[in-house]
């Protein structure tokens, strides 16, 4: 009698504390993006922070503050500071498409030189630079015929980068009380884990710190070093816009050849402009730094932290934005490092179960 008793309770229970995650997920859902932020980069640099926290012993709070100060002028300053430099590479071709809308822009010389798409690429320049209010009159017609979606696109792009700068400030926020509060909630964590999962339990968590450190410092930090460095590597060779091409090239890097192609193409445009030394410099050094950065250092980087093939690490990577946006460039191949940790508790726990029955 106590044991059909025992069930109906165990699935009352269960349901219990099905609907309490399930309530605090609705109501954290607004800041559960923030919250996840917060916590993968208090995790890559909690090292950063245990040598703070060495430096104010007993000083919780200080040391927190501390710590979040550092990231933010480490992480967050230097990507503001980049993206500064981009809105006035936007600026500056706005400026140019406003002269060649107002007085026309010739066509210049090397175009002709193109191959295969030079006259194409003339005729082009022609109808849309070349003649004074053709851009005007394009854009005339496009919200003449599409006001209500460009508008909304807009409205769109806009409230999205509201929400992502709200976002960032209010993770930082957040990531203070992790770095202040961190140790009980690992401590918290681990007790609840062990209870729940068991022996599993430790093989998991083992990984993830680990794992998120190496996708933050392959992923992130090498494209943002190397956005920077090619970046400056346009600006000596003259190229127009040079920020925003450098980060577009750190961005495409992830497809295999892309960077090296964009590179070439621009070193071409120099080569055909009368800059052949500029062109040489910047197909050779750039494709250096990408080889180095892409090839060398952000695998090492990433494979060393979690045993994942590079090619596996590109399926996370474009799988988790693809699914969840750009929080997925981290959580992506870090699920894969727990499905290889599935994996190898698998292939144990058969391994095992088949010596037992051999003995």
């Amino acid at each position: 009698m106590a044991e059909h008793l025992k069930q109906p309770r165990s699935l009352i229970s269960i349901l219990f504390t099905v609907l309490i995650l399930l309530g605090a997920a609705v109501v954290l859902s607004p800041f559960l993006l923030a919250i996840l932020w917060a916590g993968i980069i208090a995790t890559a640099f909690w090292p950063l922070h245990g040598r703070v926290r060495a430096k104010f012993p007993g000083k919780p709070n200080w040391s927190a503050f501390l710590s979040t100060l550092l990231v933010a002028f480490l992480l967050v300053g230097p990507m503001i500071g980049l993206l500064v430099f981009m809105v006035q590479d936007v600026i500056q071709i706005t400026v140019f498409l406003l002269k060649a809308d107002e007085q026309g822009v010739p066509v210049p010389r090397w175009l002709a030189d193109v191959p295969a798409f030079g006259d194409y690429l003339i005729d082009a320049w022609n109808e849309y630079l070349g003649v004074p209010k053709q851009i005007s009159g394009l854009l005339r017609d496009v919200l003449t015929q599409r006001l209500g979606v460009v508008q909304g696109t807009a409205s769109t792009i806009l409230l999205e980068l509201l929400g992502r700068v709200t976002t960032l400030f209010f993770a930082l926020w957040v990531l203070f009380f992790f770095y202040r509060d961190g140790s009980s909630i690992s401590i918290r964590m681990n007790r609840i884990g062990a209870d729940w999962l068991g022996a599993r339990w430790k093989p998991y968590v083992s990984h993830m710190p680990p794992a998120l450190r190496a996708a933050v410092n392959g992923l992130v930090i090498v494209s943002f070093a190397e956005a920077v460095i090619l970046s400056i590597l346009y600006g000596l060779c003259g190229v127009y816009a040079p920020v925003l091409l450098g980060t577009i090239t750190a961005l495409i890097a992830f497809v295999p050849m892309a960077a090296p192609g964009l590179l070439a193409v621009v070193g071409m445009i120099l080569f055909l402009s009368g800059d052949g030394a500029a062109a040489v410099v910047l197909i050779t050094t750039g494709s250096f730094i990408v080889l180095i950065a892409d090839y060398l250092i952000r695998p090492i980087l990433i494979q060393g932290g979690t045993h994942l093939p590079f090619l596996a690490v590109l399926f996370g990577v474009f799988g988790g934005v693809i699914t969840m946006g750009i929080v997925g460039l981290i959580i992506g191949p870090v699920l894969l490092v727990l499905l290889v940790v599935f994996f190898d508790e698998a292939s144990h726990a058969h391994y095992g179960e088949s010596s037992e029955s051999i003995n």
